[in-house]
């Protein structure tokens, strides 16, 4: 018996515009009725929830949302943190230099800002993929960011072969140390050691007193993935990369433009 919902978002909940499909809001809403907890669990900082949540209706007290792929969880209605592994300041300096001296566009989440060196134009005019603003680091120097604590770090890069090409530099002058994933063809996601969205999913049902057979997580890319296995259920929507499908139990029929979050809660939940 499903417990509890985890949803991506993006690509995933909300469509190409960013916007929660009406089917989406409907069967979360009708869920939540049945008395399960429907979260979110996304690759987007604290900072760049913007309204989703509020517009998927997933808002309410004794509720959270995970962030950075697992390395923060935030209370839904205040985002307040009450867990967070963050990545070591030496490992973040080693990547920023590679990604300076090879002018790779490379962003740095701290717990209330992200910063940003070789901006492209969609950056620089704050037209990002997730609507927020972007701090542009100017110089080679990043010392400023020693004390603070940094959730995620990230490369961009529409070429995916390319970006994948970048994976052994990375773990190689990062020790090993790291969790690599990707997102939205184009983004390379670098989290501390032991930070995924199915670790951090594990943590929420264990604060509920819920076993983890009890949820139902949903997904589209390979920073999901982990979610998609550790869950009792784990469905790809249709549009999700075919890895991910592979990895999932169950396709929706529908695409993230067509409400598949809502398909996945009328198949599992309201067994329609």
């Amino acid at each position: 018996m499903i417990k509890i919902i985890t949803s991506d978002i993006d690509e995933t909940l909300v469509d190409n515009n960013k916007k929660v499909p009406q089917r989406n809001i409907d069967n979360i809403k009708k869920a939540k009725e049945m008395g399960l907890i429907v979260m979110l669990a996304t690759g987007r900082g604290p900072y760049e929830l913007h309204d989703i949540p509020k517009e998927a209706g997933v808002i309410d007290k004794d509720r959270f949302i995970i962030c950075c792929n697992g390395a923060v969880i935030v209370r839904a209605d205040d985002r307040k943190i009450v867990d967070s592994q963050t990545l070591d300041f030496k490992y973040v300096k080693k990547i920023f230099d590679f990604c300076n001296e090879k002018k790779l566009e490379f962003f740095i989440y701290t717990m209330d800002k992200k910063y940003g060196i070789n901006l492209d134009f969609k950056e620089k005019i704050k037209s990002y993929t997730n609507d927020s603003s972007v701090v542009e680091i100017k110089d080679s120097n990043i010392d400023f960011l020693k004390d603070e604590l940094i959730l995620k770090a990230l490369i961009k890069n529409t070429d995916m072969a390319y970006l994948n090409s970048l994976e052994i530099d990375i773990a190689e002058i990062t020790d090993y140390s790291l969790e690599i994933a990707y997102s939205s063809d184009m983004f390379m996601e670098i989290n501390a050691k032991g930070v995924d969205k199915g670790i951090a999913l594990k943590k929420v049902c264990d604060y509920y007193g819920i076993d983890i057979s009890e949820a139902l997580a949903i997904g589209d890319n390979y920073n999901d993935v982990a979610m998609l296995e550790t869950a009792g259920i784990g469905v790809a929507v249709r549009n999700a990369h075919l890895q991910v499908k592979e990895r999932a139990d169950y396709v929706t029929e529908a695409t993230n433009e067509e409400g598949a979050v809502g398909e996945a809660i009328e198949k599992f939940v309201l067994n329609k």
